[in-house]
């Protein structure tokens, strides 16, 4: 096995190659070759296929046993969970998660390269008001609905903007407002040329905004 971060290669942003990963005593993944590269890349296939095994194959969260994982320094992944600090509000969670990255977003209205005080706080305010969370922002994660912290958790990507964004099922747990805002929110991304990976089993209309999409069937590509 050969895990390596921080690799380019030309026209990607990020890969797997040959990538194999064994859970328990089942191969999830076998000999899986990804890239993912500027705009939206979509990851297909039917529940149990392996696409959360592959996203957190790429966000290094599961080991591979053979094969090489190619990232960028800087990635943000949002899983099943909403990733949120319960005892802090959604407002807090995202200036904690800003701070924590110690860098600011690359958005036109921003152009500091560090976002700090009054601009990082315009900004969580901004992505707020875009994720309609204002009446609700100050208020603990833990007294929020599932769908209001599934839509602080995507608030990140207003705040947090990365070399690759790594998201898994995010559609699931919201109304049809917040899927047409995380629809907008991946228009965004594509136009600016940043690299998203997108894994989900439904919601065909990605594939008009995708440059690339991977269809996995039983931890290979098919």
């Amino acid at each position: 096995m050969r895990e390596v971060t921080s690799l380019q290669t030309p026209g990607s942003v990020a890969r797997l190659h040959g990538a194999t990963v064994i859970l328990g005593d089942r191969a999830v993944l076998r000999d899986l070759d990804l890239e993912v590269g500027p705009g939206v890349t979509v990851l297909r296939g039917p529940n149990g296929a392996g696409k959360t095994t592959a996203i957190r194959a790429l966000a290094g969260l599961v080991p591979l046993a053979r094969g090489v994982r190619e990232v960028p320094s800087d990635l943000l992944y949002l899983g099943h969970r909403s990733h949120m600090l319960h005892g802090l509000t959604a407002r807090e969670n995202l200036r904690f998660f800003s701070e924590l990255r110690g860098r600011t977003s690359r958005a036109p209205a921003y152009p500091e390269a560090l976002g700090v005080g009054g601009a990082r706080e315009a900004r969580i305010g901004d992505a707020i008001g875009r994720w309609g969370l204002s009446a609700d922002a100050d208020r603990p994660v833990e007294r929020l609905s599932a769908g209001q912290r599934r839509r602080a958790s995507l608030a990140r990507l207003d705040t947090e903007w990365c070399g690759l964004t790594l998201l898994d099922e995010p559609f699931a747990e919201l109304d049809d407002e917040a899927v047409a805002m995380l629809r907008a929110a991946l228009v965004g991304a594509r136009d600016r040329g940043d690299a998203v990976l997108v894994a989900s089993h439904g919601h065909a209309d990605l594939d008009e905004i995708a440059g690339r999409i991977y269809r996995l069937d039983d931890g290979r590509l098919v």
